[in-house]
């Protein structure tokens, strides 16, 4: 990753944490503050519910007890005779009960308001008034009116009492019991029925979002109004009764789903009112806000990012700029130049670049040219001092065969000797040739004296694969170290004596290991990186070949390469010529 990149990066990132960080936090806190206030609400909103329960249950009770000021129903507390069994009285009595429930009900406030949707008062089960503003049969309505009051009888209720709707019933009543006080045994029941769904509609604006749940239950779990119509009557599930006795808004699972609960008893009836509402339904209707704020700072966050990734290539730029000028140097390009820049600090880089590149290019042109220079002329220096040095050893073994023996070997030796002057003399426009080429020039070599030793000389030649005798190596760059192998490890040596070359190639170097059992010499004598011993000559031509030949691989493939030498006195030595595999696809040099 580049520099420019990670500045870049860690710009965003010094914009990105802090604004992320603090969106978190702002989230957080507006989520909470949402939430809190929609407990708030909730609870506000069950508080006014229950309170406007309460009071149209207490417009009910009052009417209730507004009933016992009906002249004849005190007259029937007080002992009078009331309600005679003859019919005729009874009609009467009757009448006139009736008569005085109707006016009570003309200016109740309860049966304005439809809360009141019949009014029954039960001496017996016989015996009864009433008046109705149901919808349904009146046969039904009363039916319905005389089971409760069996009911009332069989269990014996007196005092106030609610009783549940059914889901055949859907009226809740509410009754008051009374006793006579010359026949207490004898009792007058007052039941005003009130339509379930007149309860239910008091609690709606609570349950309004999908999915909620509202109960009006006594403290057996007895459902007397509810959002779900066909639960009238029945029991809640005891995780809903375990819930009902607080008044906080909570957080409960039911049927696999959060809802928040709440819940508010309805004073002096014994009956609780509970709601849920589902917690996804009111953090949705929280998400519009919240979302409003998010897609805010969402923006804000974008322009901030962009205004940083801008100001941030802005001031890498010059990083950008640096790179490409590096670029363009090491691709051989020294007139390259960066720009001017505004900040100081830039122009001082700008100009040091710029100094730096125009050096760079004085020291190509100059330094470099001249070293090129000077190495070519020593590297032709070393060369030429080859050629008479090979010349001297061959015209003296010429000379010594043409007076020992008079025949047609010595024409095989000039023929010899011509080509290898030919090899010294007219191939100077070469400096590498063949593996190939270098190996005729050895075989010359080695045929004139195999011709001079005779018997005394034994030579054998390895290479180990062929592809080797393509390759390049620098001219007479192996037969000097056959030569001194011949000449100072055999010629004075008692016995027949034995020279062996073995070429190789192992990963990207080519090896010549020239080994013979000559008298050896003392390695400690042959400086071959000397510059001078090449000049002075002290040690005689042993130092020449071998000196030569070294500085010339160094110059042409580098310091890494060139020869090793190994050597015992009386056993022998083995030189090894060190040189990189040349296919020859680069020009001679």
């Amino acid at each position: 990753m580049t520099l420019r990149r990670k500045i870049i990066i860690a710009s965003v990132l010094i914009v990105l944490l802090p604004l992320s960080f603090a969106g978190f936090y702002f989230y957080s806190s507006l989520s909470s503050i949402l939430t809190n206030n929609a407990y708030d609400n909730l609870k506000q909103s069950i508080q006014q519910t229950t309170d406007t329960i309460e009071s149209s249950f207490n417009s009910i009770d009052n009417t209730s007890l507004h009933f016992l000021s009906n002249k004849s129903i005190r007259s029937w507390i007080s002992g009078d005779t009331f309600l005679e069994e003859d019919y005729y009285n009874l009609f009467l009595d009757k009448s006139a009960m009736a008569e005085e429930l109707n006016y009570s009900m003309m200016f109740n406030t309860a049966w304005e308001e439809k809360l009141i949707t019949t009014a029954y008062i039960f001496l017996n089960e016989s015996t009864y008034i009433s008046s109705s503003r149901s919808m349904q049969n009146v046969q039904i309505v009363e039916e319905n009116n005389i089971n409760i009051f069996k009911e009332l009888a069989r269990t014996n209720t007196r005092g106030i009492a609610i009783i549940p709707p059914t889901l055949v019933d859907k009226t809740i009543y509410f009754t008051r019991t009374l006793s006579s006080v010359s026949s207490p045994t004898q009792h007058l029941v007052i039941q005003i029925g009130t339509d379930e769904s007149e309860v239910s509609n008091k609690y709606q604006s609570v349950i309004e979002l999908p999915g909620s749940i509202a109960y009006i239950i006594d403290n057996r779990g007895v459902i007397y109004s509810s959002s779900d119509k066909h639960m009238l009557g029945k029991t809640v599930e005891n995780s809903i009764l375990q819930l009902k006795s607080g008044s906080n808004v909570s957080e409960a699972t039911l049927n696999n789903q959060v809802y928040f609960v709440v819940s508010k008893e309805i004073s002096d009836s014994g009956l609780t009112f509970f709601a849920g509402i589902p917690k996804n339904q009111v953090l949705a209707k929280l998400s519009t806000s919240i979302r409003e704020y998010l897609l805010i700072t969402l923006f804000i966050v974008f322009i901030l990012l962009i205004t940083s990734i801008l100001l941030s290539l802005r001031f890498t730029r010059f990083i950008k700029d640096l790179l490409k000028s590096i670029n363009k140097v090491k691709l051989g390009n020294y007139d390259v130049r960066m720009p001017e820049y505004k900040d100081m600090e830039l122009i001082l880089l700008s100009n040091t670049f710029n100094s730096m590149a125009r050096e760079i290019k004085y020291l190509i042109n100059q330094v470099y040219e001249k070293q090129l220079l000077v190495k070519e002329s020593e590297f032709k220096f070393l060369q030429s001092q080859m050629n008479p040095h090979f010349l001297f050893n061959t015209l003296v073994t010429i000379g010594y065969k043409a007076r020992l023996s008079q025949d047609e070997t010595v024409f095989h030796m000039v023929t010899s000797l011509t080509e290898l002057l030919q090899a010294s003399i007219y191939s100077n426009s070469k400096d590498r040739i063949t593996v190939r080429q270098e190996m005729e020039y050895i075989q010359f070599y080695l045929y004139l004296q195999k011709i001079r030793f005779e018997d005394k000389l034994d030579y054998r030649i390895h290479i180990s694969n062929d592809a080797i005798l393509d390759y390049y190596l620098p001219k007479l760059s192996v037969e000097p170290i056959v030569e001194n192998a011949l000449i100072h490890g055999l010629e004075s040596k008692l016995g027949k004596g034995t020279v062996i070359i073995h070429i190789r190639e192992d990963l990207n170097s080519l090896y010549f290991e020239i080994i013979d059992d000559g008298l050896g010499f003392n390695t400690s004598e042959i400086q071959l990186d000397d510059t001078e011993s090449a000049v002075k000559r002290k040690k005689g031509h042993n130092n020449i070949g071998l000196s030569n030949t070294h500085k010339r691989i160094k110059l042409m493939y580098g310091e890494q390469y060139g020869l090793t030498l190994t050597s015992e006195l009386n056993k022998g030595s083995r030189i090894i010529v060190h040189i990189p595999i040349d296919k020859g696809e680069a020009a001679d040099v």
